[in-house]
């Protein structure tokens, strides 16, 4: 099994926003499609796997874990 771990230093993000991230459309750009993190999503599904998000005032990670148990 293996992870992928990525992580920024922003400001977080809210509840509301975290809770729709793998809705497809959903976006908090102006020119974004909202499809990126729910294909992304589904694709880790697909292959057995899980994406953690984790998000605070120092920033937001996520975490996917592919392979089984680890």
């Amino acid at each position: 099994s293996f992870r992928i771990l990525v992580e920024d230093e922003g400001e977080g993000m809210s509840e509301e926003v975290r809770s729709q991230l793998f809705h497809p459309f959903f976006t908090t750009k102006s020119d974004g499609t909202g499809l990126g993190l729910s294909i992304a999503h589904r694709i880790v599904q697909e292959h057995g796997g899980t994406i953690d998000v984790r998000t605070g005032s120092g920033g937001t990670s996520f975490e996917i874990r592919l392979g089984g148990a680890a």
